[in-house]
């Protein structure tokens, strides 16, 4: 994009007549005072804190000498859909990327104003015509108002401490030499497909960001509150994106995966697989007209119907609440259906002790744990750092979701001890691990491993009952590598079961 000129470029799809692609590069103070752009309820919260707006201030000042600075894109959607500014007959375009810096670049503008008695008077016409362009959105999180406050502030504190010659210099190359490659994108789907990146100084988009997207879009259609919308928005917020992908990539893609002996690709969940998570659209040109989708459609109505009836009931908790019976291989019914899909889901790992990274702030909560599974972890928790090891982790996490996912936490103790065991056989049988090991374990068991056949994921999706995966003998152990691999197949014996097995040799 860097080679790109101002002038605007486009792509025309023949069938429809019209722009589907428009390109520009333009200056933030033209962005500030023409652009105004929509930004969504359903956006996620202005998340910058002051160390973000304080290096891309440092980073404008740096790059003066330069005479440019390109910061990053703006993502636009102009549709039918968009929210109108009543005051214009021109629809406002939904921004889809770049709010953060959008936003930024206000603050930045606002600072440098409240120094106007330092400003010439050309810059003081601009920024005031900036400002007045400026569109910031009213939400009801605090976080936003309050980053934007926080910000404020700290951004009026460093213009503060500058000469007039060096404000004067700031202000002219941060409105007419900074600019930004702005996308005006017609088609929604396209817009997001092109979202693949979050802002500079932001994180990297997951491909649950365009899960998110789809949905939210999908929410909207069927459900004209933005209250909804933008609960289902703050409950998603409140998980650390990290630990959503996790869940999704990691763990629910996985099973899918190998639940239909489909090996995982080589990246790993991508864009290319998010469809595997969009479903059942309930509009009367869906497909949920089809018999494969009626069951979970069925259950959702009798669901909704059942906290319509006892609303009163669940309000005072006199009854519980009804879940839905979520299953990870059935299709997903778009909009809300995903959002309470991915909190269920979330709340089932973190209480499985299925965190992911150890950075994650997530990994950390291990109050989440249920209790029955202590002993398990307390073995795999001790297990020596290194990928295969990690690997193998993995590997059991994704069975004991999916044994949950199919009997709830009947006898879960048993069941978690038995997946690890068969999940650690790599370990005990291979020098080294890598993914392919564990996906060959996972669809057929591993051919190094003896007696070790079958896919143990497609067994639990049609057991009817959990004693048959749990009475199921595992290929035997006898000698394995690292003192916590031995504890987990029994070949060391803690103190208390050292003490007991000494006195039952007693008693015969």
């Amino acid at each position: 994009m860097a080679s790109m000129s101002a002038q605007s470029t486009s792509t025309i799809d023949p069938h429809l007549g019209d722009p589907q692609l428009t390109a520009s590069v333009e200056s933030v103070k033209d962005i500030l005072a023409t652009l105004r752009p929509n930004i969504p309820s359903y956006q996620r919260p202005y998340a910058w804190t002051a160390k973000n707006v304080t290096e891309l201030v440092d980073d404008i000042r740096r790059f003066r000498p330069s005479g440019r600075y390109r910061i990053g894109t703006f993502i636009l959607n102009h549709s039918a859909e968009d929210d109108s500014d009543h005051c214009s007959r021109r629809p406002r375009p939904n921004i889809v990327d770049g709010q953060q810096r959008y936003l930024s670049f206000a603050l930045i503008a606002h600072a440098l104003l409240s120094r106007a008695s330092d400003l010439t008077d050309r810059f003081i016409e601009d920024l005031s015509t900036a400002v007045d362009g400026i569109s910031i959105p009213r939400r009801r999180d605090d976080r936003t108002g309050h980053n934007l406050r926080a910000n404020h502030d700290h951004l009026r504190t460093i213009v503060s401490r500058w000469s007039p010659d060096e404000l004067n210099d700031f202000t002219e190359f941060f409105l007419n030499d900074c600019d930004v490659v702005v996308l005006r994108v017609r088609d929604l789907d396209a817009a997001f497909q092109m979202f693949d990146s979050q802002n500079t100084r932001g994180r990297p988009l997951f491909p649950t960001d365009l899960l998110k997207a789809h949905h939210l879009r999908e929410f909207s259609r069927t459900d004209p509150s933005r209250d909804s919308v933008l609960e289902a928005v703050r409950e998603w917020e409140q998980v650390p994106p990290a630990e959503i992908n996790h869940v999704i990539a990691a763990v629910l893609f996985p099973i899918k995966q190998w639940t239909v002996n489909r090996p995982m690709p080589r990246d790993g969940f991508s864009s290319h697989d998010v469809d595997l998570f969009k479903g059942i659209r309930e509009d009367a040109q869906g497909n949920g007209r089809y018999r494969w989708a009626h069951p979970v459609l069925l259950a959702k109505a009798a669901v909704d119907r059942f906290h319509s009836d006892n609303s009163t009931l669940l309000r005072h908790g006199v009854v519980d609440a009804l879940d839905f019976p979520f299953q990870i291989t059935q299709p997903v019914i778009d909009g809300e259906m995903f959002f309470r899909m991915v909190s269920h889901y979330v709340s089932e790992a973190r209480r499985a002790g299925i965190a992911g990274d150890a950075s994650s702030p997530g990994a950390e909560a291990g109050d989440d744990r249920d209790p029955r599974l202590a002993e398990v972890h307390k073995m795999l928790d001790a297990m020596p750092p290194g990928t295969g090891y990690r690997y193998v982790r993995e590997l059991f996490d994704c069975l004991l979701m999916a044994y949950l996912d199919r009997f709830g936490w009947y006898d879960v103790e048993h069941a978690a001890l038995f997946l690890a065991r068969y999940a650690y056989l790599l370990r005990v049988h291979l020098q080294r691990v890598y993914p392919a090991s564990v996906d060959i374990h996972a669809r057929r068991g591993h051919d190094r491993i003896p007696d070790a056949d079958g896919n143990l994921f497609a067994d639990i999706v049609h057991a009817l009952d959990p004693r048959s995966i749990l009475d199921r003998p595992l290929p035997s152990v006898d000698e394995a590598g690292s003192e916590p691999l031995r504890r987990l197949y029994g070949l060391i014996l803690d103190t208390a079961e050292r003490d007991e097995e000494t006195q039952r040799e007693g008693i015969r």
